[in-house]
């Protein structure tokens, strides 16, 4: 019986020794992180309560409430805050409601 040399021990392909899987663990972790960076947006769309300022500024009464939502639109899709103000009457119903579209990225007031 033969025993295998030191040599052909040693060219073992690194995947199988603890540190080579350890270094191949970090660069998969390392490339997904970038990437996630990447992907990530710039952080300088229009915020919630900018965007009630903005429709507010617009609107034709004083609104006595707000509701705000992120609506997304079109192919590829585009990120829009869907801000709906409106007034209340006695009974908790809307008396006067206006709805405004505004562009997550540029600000720009849309009335549907």
């Amino acid at each position: 019986m033969a025993t295998p040399s030191t040599d052909a021990e040693r060219s073992r392909d690194p995947r199988d020794r603890p540190l080579g899987r350890l270094v191949l663990i970090v660069a998969v972790l390392a490339v997904a992180f970038l990437s996630a960076r990447a992907c990530q947006s710039s952080g300088d769309e229009i915020s919630s309560e900018r965007a009630v300022e903005l429709a507010r500024a617009a609107a034709t009464f004083t609104p006595d409430r707000t509701q705000v939502r992120l609506v997304q639109r079109g192919l590829p899709p585009r990120a829009y805050w869907g801000v709906s103000l409106y007034d209340v009457g006695p009974n908790d119903a809307p008396t006067q409601v206006e709805v405004y579209l505004v562009d997550r990225a540029t600000g720009e007031l849309i009335r549907p």
